[in-house]
């Protein structure tokens, strides 16, 4: 019987039916009867791309679905970046998943004022492809960029440090998340902030960035940093304060008026009855002398 041979990583991921090259995650090692069919499961909301060098053409093929290759057809080997901040060659898989899903990277940018800070981003993606199989040139776009991960990784950490470079430190430490979203998604005509931002290489879609922390690098940025927050809590608080201390006069003096103006009041009621008292202690008078 013909034995079909595949390439090492390939073999690997299949002789551990997963679908991605994470070290980390045990699983049973099955070895494969090099005479059988060569299937694969493609997992849900995944995609596939099966190549045959005889014809030179692809196929793509969306999970779940159970991929049988022919005897010229071999799989596409995915090599993504991982780890924060990314590394190239990290993930292997035989499959792409097509979201929505978020990747995190680390970010080291430098403001106007040479002012070098740390930021953990994290970017909510996906892929917009039709998997109907009307348009497969589209599919295909997937995995025309073969690292999608670093790709964007790269391209949007580009941008970040154009946007933060010419900010200075404290206008971007007021308003980091406006800084980075309209440098990463852009600006339309009116000013607004677009929505997500398309690569059109790959119809890979960036809809959101989630911004997780914003450290400097430098020992004397981080004291300075930390003293301004302190100083801004200490105005706070002091604010707070002379505003519930004011406030504690203000209803002290409107008490204090409410019992002065009680007072006038009954001492002017006691004037009318002590004049009414008079008014008919002299008519008495009057009325004994007739």
């Amino acid at each position: 019987l013909w034995e079909k041979e595949l390439p090492d990583g390939v073999e690997d991921l299949l002789s551990q039916r997963e679908y991605s090259g994470n070290s980390k995650v045990s699983r049973k090692v099955e070895s494969r009867d090099k005479t059988r069919v060569v299937t694969y499961r493609a997992p849900h909301n995944s995609a596939v791309q099966v190549y045959d060098y005889t014809s030179n053409q692809s196929r793509v093929l969306f999970g779940p679905d159970l991929v049988m290759l022919g005897p010229d057809e071999h799989f596409t080997l995915i090599s993504l970046s991982g780890g924060k901040p990314k590394r190239q060659d990290v993930i292997k898989s035989i499959c792409v998943l097509l979201g929505p899903d978020f990747m995190t990277d680390i970010v080291t940018v430098e403001t106007s004022d040479h002012a070098r800070l740390s930021l953990q981003l994290a970017y909510n993606w996906h892929f917009d492809v039709d998997k109907s199989g009307d348009c497969p040139d589209a599919s295909i776009k997937i995995f025309s960029v073969p690292d999608f991960v670093g790709d964007a990784c790269k391209s949007i950490a580009s941008r970040v440090r154009g946007a933060v470079a010419s900010t200075s430190f404290d206008d971007f430490h007021k308003r980091s998340a406006d800084c980075i979203r309209s440098a990463v998604f852009g600006v339309d005509a009116d000013g607004n902030t677009k929505p997500s931002l398309k690569f059109g290489a790959n119809n890979l879609v960036i809809t959101g960035i989630d911004i997780q922390s914003v450290e400097p690098i430098d020992q004397r940025t981080r004291d300075s940093l930390q003293k301004s927050v302190q100083l801004a809590i200490e105005i706070t608080t002091k604010s707070q304060e002379a505003t519930a201390r004011h406030d504690a006069q203000r209803k002290e003096q409107e008490a204090r008026g409410k019992l002065e103006r009680q007072k006038i009041n009954d001492e002017s009621e006691a004037e009318e009855a002590r004049k009414s008292l008079l008014t008919l202690q002299a008519q008495s008078a009057a009325v004994e002398s007739t």
